[in-house]
């Protein structure tokens, strides 16, 4: 067979693939939980098409502007420029996209009669809210807390993630006509029974909100962290001058250690079963906590907390059981007595579900809630979406979760095929185009990229720090100007996607391609094809495939 192209989608497309087109594609964007287009965005930012950009990730994500600050990045960790120079800044580019002024929001579709209801309005639930809307369902969402957002906006502390920049995203979701009834929490203020009556169809996308407690003597003197978290983006408590120990490692724990710090607190250190190498945070919170002085104790379960702190023992071995509680093995002779004021406890989450006790729907031996393939539960109408179905989790991962949940109950509700194909129209519109055909784009490995000196070598832009003489909580990642991400944007390697830089047809021997300045290369006279490998050889970024058998005529 005559070489195959695998090139950048001309539409817009919400969900499915057309591996026709598109067959093979990019580490970064296969790791990519939130389903960001990343490297169109990014051929975009390169143009200088920032408003473009941004558009484009409104496609699949209403929340960039979240996830360009807040995503721990897997796209940047999988990037394939890592084994040439440096990975991209993917989550740089992403904030520099989102915080673009000029915009074309997606507009609703036809209205389809039917109303959907979402419990929560965390990432999960608003994601599933604002692409049920477009596909021109009513939705109306339900929220216990006073604002909406969940864990982003009031768990999420200001330094990391400005409330503005979740109020914003939020409230350009709202504006597609969504109803939002916040202070209202159900099994309360309203029954799930009476939902799932006055609506089509109803999604729990709560998260996991009840904290994990220590099962050691002493437990109740610490603080819960993510109510921790809450009351210091509410109040500012003042911890001048205290001694703070965080026991845990992961992503709210290292947020509860700095917000300490900036609090006022005179030391603070945190206490964990990972050892160093394998801390859960990301690794630039790992660096910012040795920036600012804090102590990291690894390896390390705490055994009891009184009034003088906690005492902990050395860990040798752990692992969670399928229930999520910690099996472990500890060097007993050798006790850690860390001095702490305040002890603030970040030692996980877990759904919260009674509220759903009437329906009974089945349930994971972790407490989460059992889906299908379309993200349906056990009981007919009732959908999951988020941390509820998957346990704790990014933002991005969220965010997915979400858009497939209301991709699911939409072919459900109109009765569609599964794997719909949805795309955006000329109108900005979500439109169903057929069904999404078997199979996935194959990931292209740097080792596939046989001319990787086409590529200049570049060192990785960095974004830029908020100059302070103090820790402040107004926002520390300042992000791109517009010449940095442009240039950023430029170091793309593109894996698996045609650049048309034409290397393919200038090195065919046989001159059986011709370069196409819209649509790029292609095979021109398939049947003189010597199969020689030539144009997948020079090509830069291992767009080009050959399928066996190969055939040719002699």
């Amino acid at each position: 067979m005559p070489p195959k192209f695998s090139k950048e989608f001309k539409i817009q497309l919400v969900s499915g693939q057309k591996p026709i087109r598109q067959h093979r594609t990019s580490p970064c964007e296969a790791n990519c939980p939130a389903g960001n287009p990343i490297q169109a965005m990014e051929n975009h930012l390169k143009e200088g098409r920032r408003d473009e950009a941004h558009a484009l990730l409104l496609t699949r994500n209403p929340f960039p502007g979240v996830t360009g600050r807040v995503c721990p990045h897997p796209c940047e960790q999988n990037c394939n420029r890592n084994r040439y120079d440096e990975g991209l800044a993917v989550r740089s580019l992403e904030r520099f996209a989102a915080d673009s002024n000029g915009v074309a929001p997606l507009r609703p579709g036809a209205p389809t009669g039917k109303h959907l209801a979402v419990i929560g309005s965390g990432p999960a639930g608003m994601t599933c809210a604002y692409f049920a809307a477009l596909l021109g369902h009513r939705v109306s969402v339900f929220e216990s807390a006073p604002v909406l957002g969940g864990v982003p906006r009031t768990a999420v502390p200001d330094f990391r993630l400005p409330k503005g920049v979740v109020d914003r995203e939020t409230g350009n979701i709202l504006a597609l006509g969504i109803e939002a009834y916040i202070n209202t929490v159900v099994g309360k203020h309203i029954g799930i029974e009476q939902i799932m009556q006055d609506h089509d169809a109803c999604v729990v996308a709560v998260g996991n909100w009840t904290e994990r407690r220590l099962n050691i003597p002493g437990a109740e003197r610490a603080r819960p962290a993510v109510a921790f978290l809450k009351e210091s983006n509410l109040s500012r408590p003042d911890f001048t001058g205290l001694k703070v120990l965080v026991i845990g490692g992961g992503g709210v724990a290292f947020d509860c250690a700095f917000t300490a710090r900036r609090l006022g607190a005179a030391a603070v250190s945190l206490l964990f079963p990972e050892d160093a190498e394998h801390i859960k945070a990301p690794a630039e919170e790992v660096a910012q906590a040795r920036r600012e002085g804090l102590v990291l104790h690894a390896s390390r379960l705490a055994r009891r907390i009184d009034e003088r702190g906690v005492e902990a023992v050395k860990l040798e071995s752990f692992a969670f059981d399928e229930k999520g509680e910690l099996e472990a093995k500890t060097i007993e002779d050798d006790v850690l007595q860390e001095p702490a004021d305040v002890v603030i406890c970040a030692s996980g989450l877990q759904p919260a579900l009674d509220f759903l006790a009437p329906l009974n729907p089945a349930r994971t031996p972790r407490g989460h809630l059992v889906v299908d393939s379309d993200m349906a539960t056990s009981v007919p109408g009732l959908f999951a979406a988020g941390d509820i179905v998957d346990g704790p989790g990014t933002v991005a991962a969220a965010i997915g979760s979400g858009r497939r949940t209301a991709l699911g109950l939409h072919s459900r509700l109109m009765d569609l095929p599964d794997r719909l194909m949805v795309q955006v129209d000329a109108e900005r519109r979500l439109v169903v185009s057929g069904v999404s055909p078997d199979g996935q784009a194959h990931v292209v490995d740097f080792s596939e990229i046989s001319n990787p000196g086409y590529h200049e070598k570049a060192p990785r832009r960095e974004s830029r720090q908020a100059q302070a003489s103090s820790l402040p909580f107004s926002e520390i990642d300042a992000g791109f100007d517009a010449e940095a991400a442009q240039a950023e944007a430029g170091r793309c390697l593109h894996c698996g996607h045609c650049i048309n830089c034409g290397t393919c047809v200038e090195r065919c021997p046989g001159y059986i391609l011709v370069k196409d300045e819209q649509e790029g290369p292609f095979v021109e006279y398939p049947d003189e094809c010597w199969h020689c490998g030539c144009c997948r050889i020079g090509c830069p970024t291992g767009a080009i495939s050959i399928e066996f058998p190969i055939t040719m005529r002699v």
